[in-house]
């Protein structure tokens, strides 16, 4: 069942005065934490009005990300093993485009047990979206500097259909927090309500090697929504 979660109030201690009133010297108080306030979706829940919600978007986009994964490890296997990596590799043709970043060829090649990132976003209408790619392109030359900390690759698809992909994967069982820190990634946040409607954000992980078969098994999903006044947010897990 979907549920409500917000901050709770907290009575905080007069200054000055101490339990039973008796005097005491000033204390400093960090200031509460304040989440912000979601919803909490179960494995099939739905919600009226946000159909990019519904469990079967989920189950569309995990089948796109096991085809972007089998087209990366297609890639892959051309390289050899002693390879620094690609860098980046940029292809635009027939309305499409794909972009791979992979700073270190290596690690990806020997990675294991990958944690998995899928971005799913829905174009508003009417929007020139190139300044998306220069903002993605700005990204994927930071990417070198996290190649110590655990990312491996960033594969980009789209915009097809009006959903627009990325596949981005981790040698770490969570994302690392240095990635949210950067800069360039901080500014693409920023601008994405002027440029989407919706967002699914969703973290699992791939059992086995990389170079095997084993496919994108999600664990829990963000959803944006940011049609409204405010930014609407909730949150499904599947385990």
């Amino acid at each position: 069942m979907a549920t409500r979660q917000g901050r709770q109030s907290q009575a905080l201690p007069r200054e000055g005065v101490g339990p039973g009133g008796r005097p005491r010297g000033p204390r400093l108080h960090s200031p509460p934490k304040i989440r912000p306030q979601h919803v909490v979706l179960g494995p099939s829940d739905r919600l009226a009005g946000r159909p990019f919600t519904d469990p079967e978007e989920t189950q569309g986009d995990a089948l796109i990300m096991a085809a972007m994964l089998a087209r990366e490890r297609a890639i892959a296997r051309t390289w050899r093993r002693h390879d620094a990596g690609p860098g980046i590799v940029e292809q635009t043709e027939a309305g499409s485009r794909q972009l791979l970043a992979v700073p270190d060829g290596g690690a990806l090649l020997a990675a294991h047990d990958v944690t998995a990132v899928g971005f799913f976003g829905q174009l508003r209408a009417g929007v020139d979206h190139a300044v998306l790619f220069e903002h993605e392109r700005r990204i994927a030359e930071t990417f070198p500097a996290f190649a110590g900390l655990g990312f491996l690759s960033y594969f980009d698809l789209g915009p097809e259909h009006g959903r627009y992909g990325n596949l981005i994967l981790f040698s770490t069982p969570d994302v690392p927090a240095e990635w949210h820190a950067n800069p360039a990634h901080r500014q693409a946040v920023a601008i994405a309500p002027q440029h989407y409607d919706s967002v699914r954000l969703h973290k699992g992980r791939i059992p086995g090697s990389f170079l095997g078969d084993g496919e994108p098994r999600i664990e829990r999903t963000q959803y944006l929504d940011f049609r409204g006044a405010r930014i609407w947010r909730a949150a499904r897990s599947y385990t």
